[in-house]
């Protein structure tokens, strides 16, 4: 059925949690390569480095989580159990704004002294402690700390949840393990998911607003999916306008015709965005890319090359194949 995701210390040169390392790096003798997969790849990858660190080749799993009251983007550290996880946001906190009794990972040393607020003797980027105290200086950490997974878009305090696709629709996990994700239906569904492939972005061209509540269209893309990240950057000199816009924004697809026409909000799943129709002279529109179809291990063959979570090469994409019903 899948061993649990899991992580190790060091790997390819970085000091600190990267996943699991590629079949070349094994020992020798006990090297099994599945068919159809290289010796640069590797299975069931959960990174666990801090995400300034995470590449293409060691990636994180990025995930959105409810952390110390703070929700937002974060990735996994590693697994606590068949549904809980030790997971890290992707904000910064400055030194001196730490609540003691919660949990950080640190991202700076700076000039903190953080063996004095609870971070042992040893202190290092990536560690995770449980603050003693505020603390002081220039070292900055993200929000740590254990999150249970929900098949929800809906979150509470110490909940997170993983959202990929299945033909063109935004699911939500209901468990994740080196070789298997499953949604929330009951019983749920099981897919394999035992290759994690880089995703890339694409530009997009020829963006017209079309009315008031979000919606757009391009010249034609390859796909676009619900739940699709799009990135806009750049300074707005066009006729249309987007309501709120700050260079860049993210937003994400909450409805599309797949291919020329799309309606984007400012969280996933959420309301559409304030827009005013008409051209976006200016600005670049960056859409999350398809991952490459990638032949799987084992009988399965891969049936399926679409994308989850944002676009940036830090991240993962699920390279799905035959379903099941667990």
């Amino acid at each position: 059925m899948g061993r649990p995701l899991k992580i190790q210390k060091l790997n390819a040169g970085i000091t600190t949690d990267a996943g699991f390392p590629q079949f070349a790096n094994l020992d020798p003798g006990t090297q099994v390569i599945p068919n159809g997969m290289n010796s640069n790849q590797f299975l069931g990858v959960v990174g666990g480095g801090n995400v300034g660190i995470a590449t293409a080749a060691f990636p994180v799993v990025q995930i959105t989580a409810n952390v110390n009251g703070q929700q937002g983007t974060a990735h996994i550290i590693t697994q606590k159990g068949q549904s809980k996880y030790l997971v890290s946001g992707e904000n910064s906190v400055n030194a001196g704004s730490f609540t003691p009794g919660f949990s950080y990972q640190i991202l700076q040393l700076g000039n903190t002294n953080w063996t004095a607020i609870g971070a042992g003797i040893n202190p290092q980027v990536g560690q995770v402690f449980t603050a003693t105290g505020a603390g002081s200086g220039s070292g900055t950490a993200s929000d740590a700390g254990q999150c249970q997974l929900v098949a929800s878009p809906t979150l509470s305090s110490g909940q997170m949840n993983i959202g990929f696709e299945i033909g063109g629709g935004q699911i939500f996990a209901s468990r994740l393990t080196n070789k298997y994700i499953w949604d929330g239906s009951t019983p749920p569904n099981r897919y394999a998911v035992n290759f994690f492939a880089p995703e890339n972005a694409v530009n997009v061209s020829n963006v017209q607003i079309t009315g008031n509540a979000g919606t757009f269209t391009s010249d034609s893309f390859s796909t676009y999916f619900i739940g699709d990240t799009v990135t806009v950057s750049g300074t707005n000199t066009g006729s249309g306008s987007i309501s709120g816009y700050s260079d860049p924004s993210t937003y994400y697809v909450i409805a599309t015709n797949g291919s020329t026409s799309f309606t984007l909000s400012s969280s996933l799943g959420g309301a559409n965005i304030v827009t005013s129709a008409g051209n976006t002279r200016g600005l670049t529109f960056n859409v999350e890319g398809a991952a490459t179809t990638t032949v799987k291990s084992g009988a399965d063959a891969a049936t399926w090359t679409g994308t989850s979570g944002p676009a940036g090469t830090q991240y993962i994409s699920l390279a799905l194949v035959n379903n099941a019903t667990s």
